[in-house]
């Protein structure tokens, strides 16, 4: 079975085939919102790992806490990002703590 940022790579796929007006304007749209951020990229990472758990999107955590260990983040630091989500959606969001532990393993095993 695919891993979740597999999956999500297939689906920017698809939409960059099928509409990549859409997808180019989305592109466009996030890399304008990080260029030039106050926000360093590890932050964001971290930012982007609790507002994932919060939208409950397993493809979107796996894909954020890759990036957060590529900028940095530390496993602690990454839990923490989770936990806050946690801490503002209560139960439903703690069981999508399951995915950044599960992408935590594989980055550090």
């Amino acid at each position: 079975m695919p891993e979740p940022a597999e999956k999500a790579t297939e689906l920017f796929r698809q939409m960059n085939k099928n509409r990549r007006d859409v997808f180019k304007a989305y592109q466009g749209f996030t890399a304008a919102i990080k260029k030039g951020s106050a926000i360093e990229d590890k932050y964001q990472s971290l930012i982007l790992i609790a507002c994932s758990i919060l939208t409950q999107c397993d493809m979107c955590i796996s894909l954020h806490v890759q990036n957060a260990v590529t900028h940095g983040a530390t496993k602690d630091e990454i839990i923490d990002a989770g936990l806050l989500a946690v801490a503002m959606g209560g139960s439903p969001k703690m069981m999508h703590m399951r995915y950044v532990y599960e992408e935590l393993d594989k980055l550090y095993e």
